[in-house]
């Protein structure tokens, strides 16, 4: 222990300090035609949106009036080679880190985060046609490398200050093989662990809204639904951060 100021200190530690960014990272779920790609859109520009599922298409036309948006497309779903997907994977990193540092971008989307995770699986696996067996049991797949080098990835907007909008499909789920009735995320499993909040969107008759999942900001608001409106990107950003407007988050 050292003396300082009038302060015990710590050999080999600092005094914490208010850390707390007005950003948000966050994972964004749903059906088909739930809004996902809209509400992204509505988070402050300019806007670095990696298009992986031609998500942009007749909905960025709604904003680019009013707001820059920056448009990387990948076609992956075109490549039939393990060497084309290795290229556009690491092409998808230059251009997320490009955006992670640029001084200009806001925001960045990731539209859809389960088809850029299904791009490393490509890259690291080529396409899987049979499953290993060993005495009548799969064997495991050795995704662990895999997932480390996406999940470091994703978590180094968390040395920028940008928002982070991660976009996932759902898909059904089963229990022991039969359906009733519900969904779950398709793709990287510990994504709700690397963003700090995590919402489910949902269209009923006609209606937009979102249910808030968790928040790391703040979590009284596990559970708060925001419908019609006011589910944008700015007023949610106003629930995390009640001490803005929503006109600094547009």
């Amino acid at each position: 222990m050292e003396e300082g100021k009038g302060e015990k200190m710590i050999q080999g530690y600092k005094k914490a300090t208010k850390t707390r960014l007005k950003r948000i990272i966050m994972n964004i779920e749903g059906q088909e035609k739930q809004g996902k790609t809209h509400f992204s859109l509505t988070a402050p520009g300019p806007i670095a949106f990696i298009d992986m599922d031609t998500g942009t298409e007749g909905v960025v036309d709604k904003f680019i009036k009013d707001k820059e948006i920056w448009v990387k497309n990948y076609n992956w779903k075109d490549a039939t080679s393990q060497t084309e997907w290795t290229e556009m994977w690491e092409d998808s990193k230059r251009a997320y880190m490009n955006a992670c540092s640029s001084k200009e971008m806001r925001t960045i989307v990731i539209d859809t985060s389960t088809e850029h995770y299904e791009m490393i699986r490509l890259a690291r696996f080529g396409k899987i046609n049979k499953i290993a067996m060993q005495d009548g049991k799969a064997l495991p797949f050795p995704y662990g490398p895999v997932n480390t080098e996406f999940r470091d990835l994703i978590k180094k907007v968390y040395d920028s200050d940008k928002n982070l909008i991660l976009i996932h499909k759902l898909k059904k789920s089963y229990v022991n093989e039969v359906w009733k009735g519900g969904y779950e995320r398709s793709g990287y499993s510990d994504i709700p662990y690397v963003v700090q909040m995590n919402v489910r969107v949902w269209r009923i008759d006609g209606t937009f809204g979102l249910t808030i999942t968790d928040s790391r900001h703040n979590a009284d608001l596990a559970g708060q639904e925001i419908i019609g409106p006011m589910c944008s990107f700015p007023f949610l950003a106003t629930q995390v951060f009640p001490e803005t407007k929503e006109s600094e988050w547009e």
